[in-house]
């Protein structure tokens, strides 16, 4: 049973390293106005690129210091990244403030976390929050200096918390999401997108004065339910718009991270691909 496992992850980690592609460009509505046909921006084309399901890419490789073992707050993790020459990167470009972007979901696609580790002496370091067992994986976001390819370099390790688990079912597609005294609202409600069909995802935030965040106004991470495939967007401004399209059908679940009265909050949605 065991080698089954092993193989059917195997083969989803493969389908979902060449066949996932998503979210090529990203567009800013202006505050108090809707999208219109004639500002969307030019839909992209699926383009294989690395998904945070292998630990390594392009010549890149991910290598684990210190992964979490059990349960606790602020549990340590630390890892290297290593350049195609072998040696430790330590160049890497700016992106949204940050010149490196770490996620951590667990399997069923709950206790999302985005964090920020530093970089000293060639490792990468952080802490997380760890409150039930299962197995994590660990995304890495990076664009290393002089890399030039449409997307960044995204790399993945996991690691597994041994104990009781409490599973968690995937929520259904739902048309907004109420956090923290904010509703946010998915503006084409419940809506299907269709495979490898260009579509706008909108959402609006109301409850509380938009922020700057990691210099954009909001951040939607989108993972793949069937191979737990990452993607990053990024947008601008008030109504949030992200230009997207998905190479495979079914379900996706979207964490999107906005700051209002100085506080990161996160709003999480299912979306069908059919």
């Amino acid at each position: 049973m065991m080698s089954r496992s092993l193989n059917s992850k195997l083969i989803y980690g493969v389908i979902g390293a060449v066949f996932l592609a998503t979210v090529v460009y990203v567009l800013a509505v202006l505050p108090g106005r809707s999208a219109r046909p004639s500002e969307a921006a030019p839909s992209p084309s699926p383009v294989a690129h690395s998904d945070g399901l292998t630990d390594s890419f392009s010549g890149y490789l991910m290598r684990a210091v210190t992964l979490p073992s059990q349960r606790g707050k602020a549990v340590p993790i630390a890892f290297q990244i290593f350049g195609p020459d072998g040696i430790p990167l330590e160049k890497y470009q700016t992106v949204q403030t940050k010149q490196l972007h770490l996620y951590l979901i667990r399997d069923d696609l709950s206790g999302y976390q985005h964090l920020h580790p530093e970089l000293g002496e060639a490792i990468w370091k952080t802490t997380a929050d760890i409150a039930d067992g299962g197995s994590y994986r660990l995304f890495a976001e990076f664009t290393p200096e002089g890399w030039d390819a449409l997307h960044p370099v995204i790399l993945g390790l996991n690691f597994i918390i041994t104990g009781d688990t409490q599973v968690r079912p995937l929520p259904a597609p739902a048309a907004s999401a109420t956090v923290d005294g904010h509703v946010v609202s998915r503006l084409d409600g419940t809506t299907h997108l269709k495979v490898n069909e260009g579509a706008l995802l909108r959402f609006a935030v109301t409850g509380g004065t938009l922020e700057p965040y990691l210099g954009a106004a909001a951040h939607l991470s989108a993972f793949e339910v069937r191979t737990g495939a990452l993607a990053h967007l990024h947008p601008g401004t008030e109504e949030i718009a992200f230009h997207t399209q998905f190479a495979n059908r079914g379900e996706y679940r979207l964490f999107l991270e906005f700051q209002s009265g100085g506080k990161v909050h996160e709003a999480a949605f299912t979306i069908f691909v059919t």
